[in-house]
């Protein structure tokens, strides 16, 4: 039984090593779709916002002169509570209305990365803290006068995430021991043959070393223990010819597939 004791742990094992890579890749596309939906989700919104100051830039008014700005952009910042600020900012990423009472005076570094990447499209970034999405406000030539950002609470996606994996490692547990529960009466029935020739073995591995020993303290004849060394390699002469036997047969049905 100790050699199906030891297939069945390394089978274990390997099941192990294989959930828990399903389950972290499974974690991290998760996280990856979770986190596009919000930054698409996000860019709309910053797009209706954006939609009053670019009226009033195809009108020729500049974004910082539009009256009720800050109210216009409370008003959207309302719409959800995760959301921590929205920014109207000019060409150069200078700040010009903020829900923000205390706002920085430039939009934050991945921003201007995230928009110079963009190349003029609706654009966001998914950071360890915030989310960050923001659209251009052009002018009637087209030209940029800046956009709007919003900064949007990373703590609900990490929330789904933590919780959907933990769903995948409780499964991931309940599939382990499942298949350990299964396995084993399957392993032992296709393990009949090399279990039974391994039990021989050791039991004549233990025999002859219980002879020796009787035979070295005088309680049996030397005779005894050389039968029993001859014994046991006829054994070890009977499990070398099951196994190379074993292998002919599955060397000839791999051939036949």
């Amino acid at each position: 039984m100790a050699f199906f004791w030891r297939v069945w742990l390394a089978v274990a094992g390997i099941n192990a090593i294989v959930l828990t890579l399903f389950v972290t890749l499974a974690a991290l596309q998760f996280d990856a779709i979770q986190s596009s939906l919000a930054g698409e989700r996000l860019t709309l919104l910053a797009a209706r916002t954006a939609a009053p100051f670019e009226q009033a830039a195809r009108i020729g008014l500049g974004i910082a002169a539009v009256r009720n700005a800050e109210g216009l952009l409370e008003r959207t910042r309302q719409t959800d509570e995760a959301i921590g600020a929205i920014h109207v900012f000019g060409p150069e990423g200078r700040i010009l209305h903020s829900t923000d009472p205390l706002p920085p005076s430039r939009i934050p570094a991945a921003a201007l990365v995230a928009r110079a990447a963009a190349g003029g499209a609706p654009w966001h970034h998914g950071g360890r803290d915030a989310f960050l999405a923001g659209v251009e406000i052009a002018s009637r030539s087209g030209a940029s006068l800046g956009g709007v950002l919003i900064v949007y609470s990373a703590a609900q996606n990490a929330a789904r995430v933590g919780a959907m994996t933990t769903e995948l490692i409780l499964a991931g547990i309940v599939v382990l021991l499942g298949s350990m529960a299964l396995g084993a009466p399957l392993l032992r029935i296709g393990l009949r043959g090399p279990i039974r020739a391994f039990d021989a073995i050791e039991e004549a591995v233990e025999g002859f070393e219980r002879d020796a020993w009787r035979s070295a303290a005088g309680d049996r004849p030397a005779a005894r223990a050389t039968a029993a060394a001859e014994d046991m390699r006829g054994m070890l002469d009977e499990a070398e010819h099951q196994y190379r036997s074993a292998g002919r047969s599955l060397a000839a049905a791999r051939d036949a597939a």
